[in-house]
């Protein structure tokens, strides 16, 4: 018990009562210093924060690019009937083939969708040149059907001449029977 009253160091007149504590004053600079470097680092963030400098306006720019991409993101994708049941023929070598096949289009803008539909009549003739000069042993592949959904997608985005920042993102089979 009495090694433990010297370890706790309870003011009862041992040898260490009259020295003064070491690391007291240490640690008092060191509490200073850090709370003179949060001071600082404040104060540079609020002035690089808060400067009315012309980099305002750059920033104001990208904040303003970053919310566009954010509310695409968050925005739910519209969906719209290409074509139903459109049925192509085209030539094999042994005879003629048929294709019926089921489209819609997939795009975050209505006005991209509406241009669309605004030039159909072309959209339906460039699909049905398109189609008319595939291969029937290709599109009998998954490949051959994807390399058709790309092309089917880049015609009627050149087709329904798209103004700069419209975008289809999607062509999608919706039906597809080959004969």
């Amino acid at each position: 018990m009495a090694k433990a009253e010297n370890d706790l160091n309870l003011g009862n007149g041992s040898d260490d009562a009259g020295k003064p504590e070491k690391g007291k004053g240490g640690m008092k600079k060191i509490i200073i210093i850090v709370v003179a470097l949060l001071v600082v680092g404040g104060a540079a963030a609020a002035f690089f924060l808060m400067g009315g400098d012309s980099s305002e306006s750059s920033a104001g720019e990208a904040s303003a690019d970053i919310e566009k991409v954010v509310e695409e993101e968050e925005q739910d994708p519209i969906y719209h009937e290409l074509v139903k049941d459109f049925v192509v023929t085209f030539e094999d070598g042994d005879g003629i083939r048929y294709l019926q096949l089921s489209l819609q289009i997939m795009s975050f803008q209505q006005e991209a969708i509406d241009r669309v539909d605004a030039n159909m009549p072309a959209v339906r003739n460039g699909l049905i040149m398109l189609i008319g000069a595939q291969n029937y042993d290709e599109l009998k592949t998954n490949e051959g059907k994807e390399s058709l959904r790309k092309q089917i997608l880049d015609s009627v985005q050149q087709v329904a001449r798209l103004k700069s920042g419209q975008k289809l993102e999607d062509v999608l089979f919706t039906g597809f029977v080959l004969q």
